[in-house]
């Protein structure tokens, strides 16, 4: 099968290179790569002997006289690990000399390397395949229609252990997508991605690495028992680190990481694999430079607690405050207001960090308490506007599908 899908472009482009027509056949002898297409599908009958013989064999023009369509050379087999996949001849060298030798075996060791790369790729494709059903079945485990002993089974057949403790790792690729990228070019990055994240986690051979979408792959990482959770988390840091310099400078692509947490067995993944999503998509509501969150990140937590607050609430919260909300200068006094609340509701130091006078920052802070009626020397008060501002904050980057 191999050599049957490489069998003409190897004929066609080593004829152009040592000037004589070349001849492929498959195991039966059956031509599979000719000059002359229509001698495609031909049986070749000295080729056929090449094959059972396993020799390097030269042709005269009386051995192929009652042969119609076989002509004089040399032919050898090509063998791959072992096993015969056909028989390569060199139509018009006859001559049984140095020169032919050389051209016959150069022509065989070339086809043997390509068809030996070609099943190392078949191989490696059927490896990831096998793989990403394996990661597929962790994360989405139900164990009313699944069976967690298969699973189990599955992972050990691959030499996976899965009651290691594990971490679901989300890696998203920005402007991945089938629209502005070209499908050869977005199936090199994912496959060239795949790859650079096994070399990048090569030290731990039980890791599960895998696309989860076009856009989307995941590292199910171990966690070693002997290592803190700093060390691990800086360890973690300096990968997603390389990965995302790497996409940067060889695609121009940008990525944003996010870290699950801790768990052990095929259900504590999936729990890891969950959080990680939540963390995700509470990263892309936080603006700034990061590209990397942490489940455990308490910033992540108060996104996470901005998104399970329900419609209604928000909806209460921003009618309560909705001469505010509404001003012309909404974004002025909301910023300030944030900016005073980071602060530790310090006025001195909020006013610093605006670059604003003191007094400016006090006249802001009173315009925000006649329009809320709020007393911003409250916590609780303050803790109400703060998470008004925010959810309306993270409401607009969903809006703008950040």
């Amino acid at each position: 099968m191999i050599l049957k899908q490489i069998a003409q472009k190897i004929s066609e482009d080593t004829t152009k290179i040592i000037g004589y027509p070349v001849s492929i056949s498959d195991e039966n002898g059956i031509l599979i790569g000719v000059t002359d297409p229509k001698r495609l599908g031909i049986f070749d009958k000295l080729l056929e002997g090449v094959i059972k013989t396993k020799e390097l064999t030269y042709y005269s023009e009386k051995d192929v006289s009652n042969l119609p369509n076989i002509f004089p050379g040399v032919a050898i087999p090509i063998i791959l690990n072992g096993e015969v996949l056909g028989a390569v001849g060199i139509v018009g060298k006859v001559e049984e000399d140095s020169e032919t030798y050389n051209y016959i075996q150069l022509v065989k060791n070339h086809i043997e390397m390509v068809c030996h790369e070609a099943l190392r790729k078949e191989m490696k494709s059927i490896e990831t395949s096998n793989l990403n059903t394996l990661i597929h079945h962790i994360l989405h485990f139900d164990k009313s229609t699944s069976s967690m002993e298969y699973i189990i089974d599955y992972g050990k057949m691959l030499g996976f252990n899965l009651s290691l403790n594990r971490i679901c790792i989300m890696i998203e690729v920005k402007s991945l997508s089938i629209d502005n990228v070209d499908r050869p070019t977005l199936q090199q990055i994912q496959v060239e991605l795949v790859e650079y994240l096994h070399r990048l986690f090569h030290e731990d051979q039980e890791s599960l690495i895998g696309s989860l979408h076009f856009d989307q792959f995941t590292v199910l990482k171990t966690v070693p028992c002997h290592q803190t959770y700093e060390t691990f988390m800086k360890e973690i840091g300096d990968k997603t680190k390389k990965l995302t310099q790497h996409l940067a400078s060889k695609y121009q692509l940008s990525t944003i990481i996010a870290v699950g947490d801790f768990h052990t067995g095929i259900k504590g993944v999936k729990d890891s694999y969950h959080n990680a999503l939540k963390t995700l998509s509470a990263g892309k509501k936080i603006s700034g430079e990061d590209n990397v969150f942490h489940y455990e990140d308490l910033s992540i937590k108060f996104e996470m607690l901005l998104n399970d607050l329900s419609t209604n609430s928000f909806e209460e919260l921003n009618e309560k405050f909705s001469c505010l909300m509404e001003h012309e200068n909404y974004e002025t006094l909301s910023s300030t207001f944030l900016v005073y609340c980071t602060c530790k509701m310090n006025v001195s130091e909020a006013a610093r960090h605006l670059y604003i006078h003191r007094n400016s920052l006090i006249y802001r802070l009173e315009k925000i308490h006649e329009l809320t009626k709020l007393d911003l020397n409250n916590f609780d008060h303050c803790l109400l506007l703060y998470i008004t501002v925010k959810k309306r904050q993270s409401n607009s980057f969903s809006s703008k599908g950040l």
